[in-house]
């Protein structure tokens, strides 16, 4: 009975998985950790054989399939390609979820440099935050800003070595409902065409909050327009979560899951005093870009202070935008 038990309730997170059904707590956040139920379901068939229980090795055995068939690939690179078939210029990109003023600026700051950072989106960006990053030398490195700090985690930012168009230029700043903010800007870089770029962040898919953080996602803005579009930040999700899987079927590409880095954890680091101390590793900190941008590079640093790691990544832009 407790083999079928397990076994039934395997089948029941793959059926949930595949088909992107889950909602409410606790199947949200559960979902998170699907990297871990896929070797958790290659062990309950490897007990449920050496017992003799057909029925539940074989269900164990069908969802340690189903589900390694959708982790597996973030670990295979899938653009090797990508260098040679775009030969416009390289835009290097960060983001960093820096824990309102806990996230230590001068180191981050120092990262940047050392990655040669074109553009640094920054997540819960404060006052003191921004101070601390003009204190740091932000704005030798990266001159041009689009900023909107605020308390509570609200706040966000954008870096950048290259000049920037504000989105809110032509309106107001992209506020989800719970008050985050995301500071969205065209890059104009040199030897390419304009890119457009936004620090993401959805709200955290937190009890009584997940049909919010469901909708902030689905608010985000799809790609396939006439200028590519690269969101980065913390977006509170993994590629397990059905709201950001179908928001990369508008036209984005995880750069991480494209480089083979697809399961390098970005949350939580930093363990927080209510926080539980045994919640596993996620990645929920992701650079997505336009299918028409190439992936070079990609990696995850430390932030030291903040809970999460940020994501680096190299993007290779084209010279001629198709549709």
């Amino acid at each position: 009975m407790v083999l079928w038990g397990v076994a039934a309730a395997l089948a029941a997170f793959t059926v949930v998985r595949l088909t992107g059904a889950e909602r409410g707590t606790p199947l949200v956040q559960l979902m998170a950790f699907t990297p871990y139920v896929a070797p958790l379901a290659l062990l309950c068939a490897v007990w449920a054989a050496l017992t003799g229980a057909t029925g539940p090795w074989l269900v164990s055995l069908l969802a340690w399939a189903a589900l390694s068939a959708l982790v597996v690939p973030r670990l295979l690179t899938t653009a090797a390609g990508d260098a040679e078939q775009h030969h416009g210029a390289r835009l290097r990109v960060m983001t960093a979820n820096v824990l309102y003023d806990r996230g230590d600026m001068a180191a981050l700051l120092e990262q940047a440099k050392v990655d040669d950072v074109d553009v640094l989106a920054v997540q819960e960006l404060t006052t003191g935050a921004l101070a601390a990053l003009e204190h740091a030398g932000v704005d030798g490195l990266l001159p041009f800003r689009v900023v909107h700090p605020a308390g509570h985690g609200n706040g966000s930012g954008l870096f950048s070595r290259h000049p920037l168009t504000p989105a809110e230029a032509n309106g107001p700043a992209r506020r989800h409902p719970c008050g985050m903010l995301q500071a969205g800007a065209t890059v104009h870089v040199p030897d390419a065409g304009p890119v457009l770029v936004e620090s993401a962040h959805p709200c955290a898919p937190r009890r009584r909050q997940t049909a919010c953080w469901a909708q902030n996602l689905a608010a985000q803005p799809p790609a396939g327009g006439a200028v590519p579009r690269v969101l980065l930040g913390d977006f509170n999700a993994t590629l397990d979560h059905g709201p950001l899987r179908r928001l990369l079927r508008t036209g984005y590409r995880d750069a991480a899951a494209v480089r083979g880095r697809g399961l390098a954890p970005t949350w939580p680091f930093q363990r927080q005093p209510l926080l539980l101390p045994l919640v596993p590793w996620v990645t929920i900190d992701h650079v997505l870009a336009d299918r028409r941008i190439g992936i070079g590079d990609v990696g995850t640093r430390v932030v030291p202070g903040s809970d999460h790691r940020a994501v680096f990544a190299e993007l290779l832009l084209p010279t001629v935008y198709g549709v």
